[in-house]
């Protein structure tokens, strides 16, 4: 009599490989080597990651920061919870929590807030969705120390070298359904092509993907109808103006020119005015000529008369490298069809405008739930079909992703607001302040 082979995991033994080394490449095979049975431990697949920038151009041109929050909808703190790593964001973050960042009796170290054009707060949120088993329910903070942090993670549970920066992905090849392996062209960054081979391509490339370019061509970005002129302004240490100096968030009624501003650390502050257009304008970053940034500073000053100080002060005091044009872009989340061995998560897949403010914690939960899939199913022969695994997957992912974005949509229209509609949102921030005010009592 024979016994049946033991099951294990989909992918144990496999080799895969991940296009991008930003956040939703960076928390997969953390996620991966958390939930993975210890009773598999020896067929833990081998990881390669291969990353377009040099790690110190991808972390360095990231100095602003980002939300990461416990609600229902992002859960970003959960994941990093779950992987071990909050207490390390934390300590890194603005916000922090009470042991990482004490703070005078009765002051709190900010929050997501809406301001009415005098700077007065029309709805200011801190502390919602409290959790138990977390320090704090959300945090501020930059988006390249959470990549650092992430960075020397996966440095210490894959093999060395398991990183390849500057090295680009260029096009890629699915080889025959009985061999079901993926072949990945690349330029490293000696400008020498080669090749790698892999059983499953984790795809977070971005929301420019090139490899979604090739195999979805159809799949492109939608213009939100938004474009942002952004930048990040430089003080004297703790000298950034109140109240971007620990609060974030929105100021309404700017005659259809939007405003955020936000926290980047205690000598720095990000602004960012928004504007309707009918067509994407021509993206602009540094390095910028002396003329272009004059020209952009210029711009911004006129287009942010309607808003009041610090506006002006910040603007004048923008670091030129920061200095930044660019289009309100998103698409929509698809589902993996068929058998397929190539997968797409983070923006590649759903790709979140700046206005969502849940582009991260997708990112993270996109990670950490397709690792939770790959753990779970398991096959107890050495063919390879992801199909069931992906089709849970995608039942989480692809319909949360889709109310981020529809989240952002309401942000573009609460923030660009003018007339009658601008005076319905502030009613309705209102009763909200109220509920909030009453379940607090």
């Amino acid at each position: 009599m024979t016994s049946n082979p033991p099951q294990k995991p989909l992918v144990a033994g496999k080799k895969i490989i991940i296009v991008g080394a930003g956040i939703a490449g960076l928390a997969f095979p953390l996620a991966l080597r958390k939930q993975w049975p210890q009773e598999h431990d020896a067929e833990f697949p081998s990881i390669t990651i291969y990353e377009r920038d040099s790690r110190e151009t991808s972390i360095g041109r990231e100095g602003y920061s980002i939300s990461i929050r416990g609600d229902p909808l992002a859960g970003g703190m959960q994941v990093l919870h779950k992987m071990g790593l909050l207490d390390q964001m934390l300590r890194v973050s603005l916000t922090g929590s009470p042991e990482t960042h004490p703070r005078p009796e009765g002051e709190d170290t900010g929050g997501f807030t809406l301001w009415d054009m005098d700077w007065k707060p029309l709805l200011r949120v801190t502390g919602v969705f409290p959790d138990k088993e977390l320090p704090v329910s959300s945090m501020r903070i930059k988006r390249d120390s959470m990549r650092q942090v992430l960075i020397e993670a996966v440095g210490k549970v894959l093999h060395d070298g398991a990183i390849h920066w500057e090295t680009m992905c260029t096009k890629v090849e699915t080889s025959s359904e009985e061999e079901k392996r993926v072949k990945v062209h690349l330029i490293n960054k000696s400008k020498e092509e080669q090749v790698d081979e892999c059983d499953i391509l984790i795809v977070a490339d971005g929301a420019s993907s090139k490899v979604r370019a090739q195999l979805r061509p159809h799949d492109t970005l939608s213009f939100t109808g938004i474009v942002c002129v952004s930048g990040t302004s430089r003080f004297a240490e703790g000298a950034v103006p109140k109240p971007m100096d620990k609060d974030w968030g929105g100021v309404l009624g700017g005659g259809g020119v939007g405003l955020f501003v936000s926290p980047v650390d205690s000598r720095s502050a990000l602004w960012s005015l928004s504007y309707r257009a009918d067509q994407p304008r021509e993206r602009m970053r540094a390095p910028l000529t002396d003329e272009q940034v004059q020209s952009l500073l210029q711009e911004s000053l006129e287009r942010g008369k309607p808003f009041r100080e610090p506006l002006q002060t910040l603007i004048k005091a923008t670091d030129p490298n920061t200095l930044m044009v660019f289009n309100a872009m998103d698409k929509q989340p698809f589902r993996h069809e068929g058998k397929t061995n190539i997968i797409f998560i983070g923006d590649s897949n759903h790709a979140m405008s700046p206005f969502a403010g849940n582009g991260a914690n997708m990112a993270l939960r996109g990670g950490w739930e397709l690792a939770q899939q790959l753990c779970k199913h398991t096959s107890s022969s050495s063919s390879l079909d992801l199909s069931p695994a992906l089709k849970a997957y995608d039942e989480m992912s692809t319909p949360r992703s889709a109310r981020a974005i529809r989240q952002s949509h309401w942000s573009i229209s609460m923030l660009h607001a003018t007339g009658v509609k601008l005076w319905a949102y502030k009613v309705l921030l209102g009763v909200i302040r109220v509920i909030r005010w009453i379940v607090r009592k």
